[in-house]
């Protein structure tokens, strides 16, 4: 037995466990195969406004690795930009940073300078 066949054999007794009349069950029938026609054609609507969708979508995820690029790098740049003030009081950290360094640096050579001078033979001969 066909699938098809076991189908129709398996509506048609429940029909009869309904209780249907023969015209019962051909109206039944008529309104099942109508709502299949139907959904077979919002089937085909369905697959044409998919259509209609996935093309212009392609092309927007063909699109989006250059937009999500260029939003990052906006926002990088929105993100390191500083106004008139800011770069002055940069200025003045990093040149206090100079100050201290060369201070620092200035330190060091005293030191050294004190440390070769108390190792520094004086040419006398101690017998």
């Amino acid at each position: 037995m066909q699938p098809r066949e076991a189908f129709k054999i398996g509506f048609l007794a429940r029909c009869v466990e309904q209780g249907l009349s023969p015209e019962a069950t051909h109206n039944l029938v008529k309104s099942a195969e109508d709502c299949f026609k139907s959904a077979s054609f919002g089937l085909t609507d369905t697959i044409n406004a998919i259509k209609g969708i996935a093309y212009p979508s392609g092309f927007l995820a063909a699109g989006a690795p250059i937009a999500v690029g260029s939003g990052a790098a906006y926002f990088a740049n929105k993100a390191n930009d500083t106004d008139a003030t800011d770069i002055e009081e940069i200025k003045q950290k990093e040149l206090l940073e100079t100050y201290g360094r060369m201070a620092d640096q200035l330190e060091r050579r005293k030191k050294l300078q004190a440390y070769k001078a108390d190792r520094k033979r004086t040419g006398q001969v101690f017998l």
